[in-house]
């Protein structure tokens, strides 16, 4: 299991997301494939609704290949969903950063 602390349980349940990463399932996708993506200081913008599209969002998978996970949103590792880059480190609300969760619906699960 992958600890996180930008999304409970409840709402990963509830979004129809699986809390477990699991590099190999993600590897055995059929693509495209859609994964939920949240912002990974999400718990900092309590001003924003939880469930902005900002914080939020399905991304569809378009490739896999050696150790990256190409998105529509940007490139993710795949031993750990999170995105490629460091993030940028500017002050105000960025969505340089982020997660992936594997839905249930997905074709491997």
């Amino acid at each position: 299991m992958r600890p996180y602390r930008n999304i409970s349980d409840a709402e990963l349940g509830a979004l129809g997301a699986l809390r477990e990463w699991d590099p190999s399932a993600f590897s055995a996708l059929d693509l495209p494939a859609p994964v939920l993506w949240v912002h990974t200081l999400r718990e900092k913008h309590a001003t924003l609704d939880p469930l902005d599209a900002r914080l939020i969002r399905t991304l569809t998978v378009f490739e896999v290949r050696c150790e990256v996970i190409r998105t529509d949103f940007g490139s993710y590792a795949l031993a750990t969903g999170k995105n490629m880059f460091v993030p940028c480190g500017c002050k105000r609300f960025c969505d340089c950063f982020g997660q992936l969760y594997l839905l249930k619906q997905s074709p491997t699960n």
